[in-house]
Order: C-alpha cells, then structure tokens, then sequence
C-alpha cells in the first residue's frame, strides 16, 4: 500500500492554530503529518471560520462539520481523504466513545492502520454509576454509550487521556495501550517574562499585588466562589483582573457583577480581554492565579489549562480540588476544598501577607511546568507511543527551547 503521510490528524481543536503547535514538533522531526480541522464553528455570538494556516502548521484539510455534538458528529468528504493519503495512523482528537472513531476504525482495520484517541474523559462510563450522578433521565444515553464502547473497543488502537481519570478509566474498560499525556501549552509563549510584567502592569495601572481569573465566565468554573473570597479579604492591598464578559450575556454573568457589586470589589476589579498570545503577558503581570472549579453531577474539572500556561510563567496557582487540578499542580501550588470560600479566602491572606511557606519558588513551578506539561512533554509522549507501538519512524531528534 502506499502512504503519502505517516499521521493524519482529525481535530476539532486544530480549528484555532494556537492548538497545532505540537503537531509542528511532528513536522520537524521528518514525520510527514497533515491535519483536519472544521472549516466553521458556531458560537454564541455566530459562526466563526477556522484559523488560516499559519507558519509551520503541518498541510491543513479544512472540512464542513456534519452535526454538533462531538459524540455524534463527522467530516463531509472525511472517507475520500483517507483513501486518498492513506495514513499509517489516524489520531482522533475526540473521545473513543463516538460515532467518528467509530467509522475512523472500521477505516483504519480495513487498511492495516492504527487508530489513536485523545480522551478528556474523567468519569465511569458505566451505567449503574451514571444512574448514582444523574438519575434515571440519564440512563438511555449512558446505554448508548456503552453500546459504543463495546462497537468500538475493537478499532481503538491506543488512547492519549488528559487526565488520570482517565487513564484509569479506560485500562478498566480492557482498552489496551492507554496513556497519560498533558495537553500542553507553547514554551515559546509561556515563559516568566520580566518586560511584559512591567508592560501590562504599567499599562493597566496594577500598582499592587494582581489577583488573576483567566478563563470562562460559567458556573462550572466557580468564578462565585472566588468573588466571595474576595470579599472577605477586602481589608488588604489587592487587585482583581480577570477576562473581560458582557455580564448581560447569560444569567450566570449577570449573577457574578451582581456579586462583585455586593462583595464590594467591583472598583478594586480591572477587566482585561487578551487574546490566545496576549494572554501571557498578562498572566506574568498576576501574582496569584486562581482555578477555582467546581464539580457537578455532569462535570468535574478535566483538565485546567489556564494553570499549566500560568505556572508556566512562574506564577502561582489557586486552585480547587475537583477532577484532575491537583495532580495538574503536582505539589507546585496550593490546592483548596472545591467551593469552599473560607479556604480559598485564607490562602490569599496568606499569600498577601506572605506568610504561606509552602509555596514553591517561582523557578521552580516554571521548570516543572516546562518540563512536564508543554508540548514538548505532549509530543515525546505521543512520539513515544508511535514508535514502540506502530514502529513509526523518527528521522531526528527535535529539541524546542523556550526564549528567555
């Protein structure tokens, strides 16, 4: 048979370029790699189309999504381009539980090529449990499931998962070659940076120590959480900058400035809208990070990726202990009982006031971050199970060094 690529990668993350950066690394090791992405995306605020392809980015297939739900959907033209490129692996960037990795394995089986998930998956995919969380509405689409997983065990070569959860996850569910990968950020991007600090500090007026939110205004994030906090520390210097929302956008919104106004922290808040690049400055201008997330019936933390990008930068990280934030941090940062406000409200006071003396050096959380979860971690675990499982072959060795 003859393969014109070594991987062919399908991902609905790859719709922004920001999330190709590790199958660049793919690229420079002389592997030949071409990515799918959605052509559009719908929004709240409407469709938007893909990211153009930038510098570096492997060969781009941008293909019309067919459906929504990541359970269910699939790529207009999808089976025309694997017979035309002929993959020796398909990487999915979607659970294994789906109707997609269905149909990519029926594909790869037929063609002698391996298919590999990305999972984000945390929690039991049995029905009993989904019955003890979600109650007896949930139980059809928890059957579903499992007919899925039964279909699809099968075709399912390998498994990256995002968190430890998972991997635990799907070892008990007899899927074989299972592996924990981070998903990481750009050690070009996030790095401790001493000139954006001053930068942003100076151009946003931060004269004290910066409180930081970074990420989606949602329930699930416990923003709430972190407004209460807040206010039971207003007797100290302090800042709050988080993400810019149109608080009129949803209920939850209009519910968290209903709650600064209360708290009292609203004039001791400073609203930022960075983009995915931006976003590291104004992270080195932060003192203390906070992820103060959430678990529901539905949900619990999956990964926490505004952690890993921060500690990046050597700042550290709040967080609460839902899903997979505390193994995230690594004993790096300081983790809080989920919801909790007291706790969290104790951790700032002692950050501010200095007296926290189990917090890590900044050089310190840094290098774990860099070492453990940037792409370049991401990729030699990928690599590695590539060529141990599918004699993949590696033509050098590439080495991405982070700027200083």
């Amino acid at each position: 048979m003859c393969r014109l690529i070594d991987i062919l990668v399908i991902s609905h993350a790859c719709f922004m370029a920001i999330n190709r950066k590790v199958y660049q690394l793919f690229l420079h090791d002389g592997i030949r790699i071409e990515i799918v992405a959605p052509l559009t995306l719908d929004f709240p605020a409407g469709k938007r189309e893909a990211n153009k392809r930038a510098p570096g980015d492997p060969p781009m297939h941008f293909m019309e999504l067919q459906g929504n739900n990541p359970r269910t959907y699939t790529f207009e033209g999808l089976g025309a381009l694997l017979d035309q490129l002929k993959p020796c692996i398909v990487v999915l960037d979607n659970d294994p539980v789906s109707r997609l990795a269905g149909e990519m394995g029926k594909w790869c089986k037929a063609h002698r090529a391996k298919l590999y998930c990305v999972s984000n998956e945390n929690f039991s995919l049995g029905t009993i449990d989904t019955f003890s969380r979600r109650g007896w509405r949930n139980i059809p689409s928890a059957i579903i499931k499992r007919v899925m997983l039964k279909m699809n065990r099968r075709y399912v070569y390998g498994i990256f998962c995002i968190n430890g959860d998972g991997k635990r996850i799907f070892e008990s569910e007899g899927f074989s070659n299972v592996y924990h990968m981070p998903l990481g950020f750009d050690p070009e991007v996030f790095f401790p940076n001493t000139e954006s600090r001053m930068r942003i500090r100076q151009k946003e007026n931060l004269d004290k120590p910066v409180i930081a939110y970074f990420g989606r205004i949602v329930p699930e994030k416990g923003v709430d959480v972190l407004i209460r906090a807040l206010g039971k520390i207003k007797h100290q210097e302090w800042i709050f900058m988080l993400d810019h929302f149109d608080e009129y956008a949803t209920a939850y919104s209009h519910q968290v400035k209903a709650l600064m106004v209360e708290a009292g922290i609203l004039e001791r808040s400073v609203f930022v809208h960075p983009n995915h690049v931006e976003i590291a400055d104004y992270m080195n201008s932060a003192d203390v990070a906070v992820v103060p997330s959430l678990s529901a019936a539905h949900w619990k933390e999956q990964y926490g990726r505004v952690a890993a990008e921060a500690m990046a930068c050597g700042i550290p990280v709040i967080a609460s202990d839902s899903g997979a934030l505390p193994e995230l941090l690594g004993g790096r940062g300081i983790i809080f009982p989920e919801g909790n406000e007291e706790e969290l409200s104790a951790c700032l006071s002692g950050i501010l006031s200095g007296k926290n003396m189990n917090l890590a050096p900044a050089e310190e959380i840094a290098g774990y971050a860099r070492q453990e979860l940037s792409i370049n971690k991401q990729y030699q675990v990928m690599k590695k199970a590539f060529q141990e499982e599918s004699r993949l072959t590696v033509n050098s060795t590439h080495e991405n060094s982070h700027r200083r």
